[in-house]
């Protein structure tokens, strides 16, 4: 089984990235890891990001188009296989599930979770490996659930603490499992078989929520209450 670093969006200062970094690289096992950079949420449109703090710390670095008209999925398994640690970054949640059933890239992505690689991302990048993402890439930018890769049984919504991505609270009755709504600078971690929060030193009093389905979507904040992460 592998293990997964969700984020809602962002993740502090360079200290943080750098931290977090350190911890994606010890996961892997390796201290040389293969890094694979998928940027199908973002159209494939990759900028580099906090991709250069993984390249500085010994990582080698990789990426996916998968709407390349080259790709073909021969070079998709292979990439994948040849990850040790997966990032996808953030933006549109529905595009990047259809590309990932029409490339095949979705059988790999969960082969790759079975035999224990590190992935992570935040947004659409922390929704993708969930049951069910509730992300803004319906018409006009409305919002809408989308099935994800369902690597971790829940649904998630990121940026949650914004005025914006509050709307969750009028929707989140209709989503098919129990949420996790996680704030920017923010992460719900799934390592080693255990649930676990994150938060950024940055933004200390960042939150991470759990809507209890069992219980008519009730409201929790996982991060006073542990005791409920040792029960998911």
């Amino acid at each position: 089984m592998g293990n997964i670093i969700a984020m809602g969006g962002g993740f502090g200062d360079r200290d943080d990235a750098i931290k977090l970094a350190k911890l994606v690289m010890k996961l892997s096992g390796k201290e040389h890891p293969k890094f694979l950079l998928i940027p199908t949420t973002s159209y494939d449109f990759a900028d580099g990001g906090d991709v250069s703090v993984y390249a500085k710390m010994g990582c080698e670095i990789d990426v996916l188009y998968l709407t390349h008209a080259y790709m073909t999925e021969e070079i998709v398994a292979e990439k994948i296989r040849n990850a040790d640690i997966i990032k996808v970054p953030g933006g549109d949640l529905k595009f990047c599930m259809d590309t990932w059933k029409k490339s095949g890239a979705d059988k790999y992505l969960k082969e790759a979770f079975d035999n224990g690689k590190v992935l992570f991302g935040s947004s659409s990048g922390s929704m993708c490996w969930f049951n069910e993402g509730f992300d803004d890439c319906a018409p006009e930018s409305a919002f809408m659930f989308v099935d994800s890769l369902g690597l971790l049984p829940y649904c998630n919504c990121p940026h949650y603490e914004t005025g914006y991505w509050q709307e969750f609270n009028d929707y989140v009755d209709k989503a098919k499992y129990s949420a996790i709504a996680c704030e920017n600078e923010t992460a719900i971690c799934f390592i080693d078989g255990k649930w676990s929060v994150m938060v950024s030193s940055a933004r200390p009093d960042g939150r991470v929520w759990f809507f209890d389905k069992e219980d008519n979507f009730k409201r929790y904040d996982l991060t006073q209450h542990p005791e409920i992460l040792e029960r998911m």
